[in-house]
Formats: C-alpha cells, structure tokens, sequence
C-alpha cells in the first residue's frame, strides 16, 4: 500500500499585501475615504442598492488591517485560492515629499492632520446614515445595524490615535516580511519597494555613475544578493519617473540577473499629494513621452481632488513610459500590474497588450479585477494571445485592498473560478507566474 502523499501543486497569488496598521495606517485610512468618494461621483448613500455591503466591507477592510502580519497572512490563505503569496512592500514616506523638502515633517503632520479630519468626517456620516437605516428598520435589522455601528465606534477610535509625529515604519515593515517569509520558506516571496528618493537606496558617483548595490543585496542568492527579497516593486505616481536613472541601473541589473519587478500601472489607485515634486528622467505630456529633470508642478493635489491621482498617472505612470523602459532593456521581467484597467476605456491595457507583443520579459497580472464583468474583458485578451504572450499573463489578488470593493476574497476567487476554466487558472496561477519568478 503506496502511503505516500502527493506533492501539493503549486499555486501563486503574485500580487498581494501584508502590510498591516503598525506599518501602513495612513494608507488605510486614505483608501477609506477615497473608497467613498469613488461609487458614483458623490458620497454612496447607505440606503440606496448595496448599501450595507459598501458597510460591511469598510469593517472589513479595517479589521484585516488591524490585525498583526502573521494573521493577514493566514486570512489570506483560509480565503484565497493559493498556497504561495508574493507580498509587495509599500512606501507611503514620499507622497508627500515635494520641490525643496526643508519643511518635510510640517508637511507630513498637516497632511496627517487632513487625513484625520477627511477620516473623521466619514466616521461620522456612516453612524448617521446607519441612524437613518435603523428608524425604518425591523427589529432583526435593527440588532444588525446596532452592531456595526459599535464596529465603526471601535474603528474609528483606534484610527483617531494615530501619531503624527512618526513617518511610516517603513524598516519594520521590510523586517516583518523577511521574518513572515523566514518563518514560511518558499510559500512567502516578498517584494521590495523602490522610491529613488528614499535615502540609502543607491550611491551617486562623482563620474555620474549610480550604484544600486544597497537594493540588489537585499535580493535573494540566486539573484546576486545576500537577502530575503525576490524583486522590486514600484509605485511610479507616489512621486517618480519610470525612467529615473537610479530606475534605470536597477533595470540593467535586474535584466542581467534575471530579477523581476512588479509595477503599478493603472489609471487609479494611489498617487502623492505634493503640489510640485523634483522629477528626472521622463514624463508623458500632450501625447509625448518628453525628457524632464527638475520641478513638475501639478494642478491637482489635494487628498480629495479627484483628479489628483489621474493627473499624476498620466505624467508619471503612463503606459509609453514603460514603452521607453523596454526599449533600454527589452528582456527586463516587469509585470505591469492590472493590466493597465481605467475607470473609462482600454487605451493602456491596450497599449500593454501590444507592448506583450513586442517586448519578450513584458508581464501583466489581472489583480483588483473586482468586477465579474471587467474580469471576462481581460479574459478575451488572454485567450486571443499568441501562446509567447499568454504565458505571461498572472494571477494576482491585490489582497486586502480589494476587500474595499467586494465582499471577501471568496468572493474574488469565485469571480476568477467562474470566468476561466481549470486549465486556464493553472496557467495563470502556477505555470506563467513559476516562470515570471523564476521558480520553473
């Protein structure tokens, strides 16, 4: 009698985050409010059609981020569809970084103390509009409703007690990563994140050469380093130019040593609030990807303008930017992540569809693709490539920033389980991102 048990097939979820409220409580606190600018121009109303699940996912949201890193990362195996994860770092520091950074800490604590005030407010109206549901609800709906608002109660007071006088614990961050994917070898594969500001980053030589030695180090043995890290991860509209040249030492290297990297590309998400920052390398303007070093200025950059992340993806993160990145270093394994989805039209996931084509180390992942509808347009681009393009398309979750926008990461793996067959999933899931890692 054969006793043996079978291997455990290999399944990746290559883009998600473990950050949790010690590290990143601003962002958390920013994707909130956003969250309720975005449903339909105006602030969602508890009472119309979905009301209380926009609720419910807001506690969500919360709670997984107040949990510690080990528990985010069990959250996400119990309800995910994957046994290995590839958690990216983030830098929040340098969103508000801008032009001449003297007053650097003034900015941080004012633009903290508008996070809070924004915050507050919407603490607020979500207990007066459950107010509102429960004067016409039933008794059992009264009950519900009497909970979640002591569930916002609580939110909202350890969300009240952040510091402001502290920047982002971004070393503990990269420490609890290291020891997460110390403590699960070879089922956690983190990211590091690269901002060319961050102090230590790299080394400017006298003879204009850059040495990005203090980030590839912290790269694993097989990649040339002496770390725990299994790539880079970029975040272009926080503040910086694709084609920044610290970015393009680091792009050589990383085509040499076959290092990948995982870089936001969509028309939303996050973007820094500075009204002008020091930019140097590229910058697409009119329809043109233009060179540009030193001060951009930027007419939209208040936290609730929102137009203020479309503007800085536009001149920072375009589609044609990364074009100019692969042209320099066509082999570069970058994985342009959620396939360049907009709010309106397709023009950059078009745009990186061709790109795929063209360039041979071109990745892409379908990460917060929430909507079944969305997800099924993505899948007539997989299944319309060529096969040298279709292996490069990824699974990813965008886990637990995409609890904002459904209601659980079941749900999420329901939608993906419902629109791609078995055969298609092991591609995305396992073949296509073992390869993208380099693990095959």
């Amino acid at each position: 009698m054969n006793c043996m048990k079978e291997p455990e097939i290999l399944t990746i979820d290559a883009h998600c985050h473990l950050f949790n409220h010690e590290v990143l409580s601003w962002r958390l606190l920013v994707d909130f409010i956003l969250s309720r600018m975005r449903p339909r121009g105006t602030r969602a109303r508890l009472e119309t059609a979905g009301g209380i699940s926009e609720l419910k996912r807001i506690i969500r949201f919360f709670k997984t981020g107040l949990m510690d890193t080990e528990n985010i990362y069990g959250k996400l195996l119990a309800e995910g569809g994957c046994n290995t994860v590839v958690p990216l770092m983030f830098d929040l520091d340098y969103c508000m970084k801008g032009a001449g950074c003297s007053d650097g800490l003034r900015r941080r604590k004012g633009y903290k103390k508008n996070v809070k005030k924004a915050a507050r407010k919407e603490w607020a109206a979500l207990r007066k509009e459950l107010d509102e549901l429960a004067s016409r609800a039933g008794k059992g709906e009264r009950r519900e409703l009497g909970e979640m608002k002591q569930a916002l109660r609580r939110l909202s007071r350890k969300t009240e007690r952040l510091s402001l006088g502290k920047r982002d614990a971004f070393r503990t961050q990269e420490e609890e990563l290291l020891k997460l994917a110390a403590a699960h070898p070879g089922k956690v594969l983190p990211f590091y994140v690269v901002d060319p500001r961050r102090p230590g980053n790299c080394v400017h030589g006298p003879d204009g050469t850059i040495d990005v030695s203090p980030l590839t180090d912290r790269l694993v043995p097989r990649l040339g380093g002496k770390g725990g890290f299994y790539g880079f991860k970029l975040y272009c509209p926080n503040g910086y130019s694709p084609t920044d040249p610290a970015l393009m030492a680091l792009y050589e290297y990383c085509e040499r040593h076959g290092a990948p990297l995982t870089a936001h590309c969509s028309g939303g998400g996050f973007a820094s609030f500075s009204p002008s920052i020091a930019v140097h390398g590229h910058v697409y303007r009119n329809g043109e990807v233009v060179p540009h070093d030193g001060v951009l200025e930027f007419r939209h950059y208040r936290l609730t303008d929102k137009l203020r992340v479309k503007e800085k993806a536009e001149l920072l993160n375009h589609p044609r930017l990364w074009e100019k990145v692969m042209e320099a270093f066509p082999r570069l394994r970058l994985n342009l992540a959620h396939f360049g989805c907009q709010d309106e039209g397709t023009e950059w996931t078009e745009l990186i569809y061709g790109m795929m084509e063209k360039f041979p180390g071109l990745h892409t992942d379908l990460s917060c693709i929430t909507e079944a509808s969305r997800l099924r347009e993505m899948r007539e681009y997989f299944l319309r490539a060529p096969e040298q393009v279709r292996r490069k398309f990824l699974f990813g979750s965008d886990f637990y920033l995409n609890l904002l926008f459904l209601d659980g990461m079941k749900e999420y793996m329901e939608n993906f389980r419902n629109t791609f067959t078995e055969q298609e999933r092991r591609e995305l899931m396992t073949a296509n991102p073992s390869d993208f890692l380099g693990l095959s």
